[in-house]
């Protein structure tokens, strides 16, 4: 299999973290609001704030999104996400307990992240590919 193929489905794979890690730093002032993250809040028994579990979805969405990107500690990079995503089910996409358009909508999200983790557990599987740091570090 030529090298390329997966490099540029790596590439693609980390766009979608690294957009919304970037749009939740520059913006972090309505994800600190976000429902989402006060729920999140909540069920860590005050533990961590609204404030901090913002910076931290966006840190995860951005850095594990450019550590994909390079094809650096990509497997642990991908678990990391995974978990992220199933989190993100739980607290933000749970269209199961909504009706109408916000059913959709997050259902429709549900879905897209149902794949993302389907391309993090292939990148998993098949590892980040010739055109990665992960091989040049490997090699040495």
């Amino acid at each position: 299999m030529p090298d390329y193929p997966q490099a540029i489905g790596r590439i693609l794979l980390s766009v979608v973290f690294i957009v919304f890690g970037y749009l939740q730093f520059t913006n972090i002032g309505s994800y600190i609001a976000n429902p989402a993250v006060v729920k999140a809040a909540a069920t860590s028994g005050g533990i961590l704030s609204p404030t901090v579990i913002a910076y931290l979805v966006a840190a995860i969405d951005l850095f594990g999104g450019l550590l994909i990107l390079v094809g650096y500690q990509t497997r642990w990079a991908a678990v990391v996400l995974i978990a992220f995503i199933v989190l993100t089910f739980i607290f933000a996409h749970n269209f199961w307990t909504m009706e109408g358009a916000a059913r959709a909508a997050n259902q429709a999200h549900f879905y897209k992240n149902l794949s993302l983790i389907g391309g993090l557990l292939l990148l998993i599987a098949a590892e980040p590919g010739r055109y990665s740091l992960d091989h040049r570090s490997s090699r040495s």
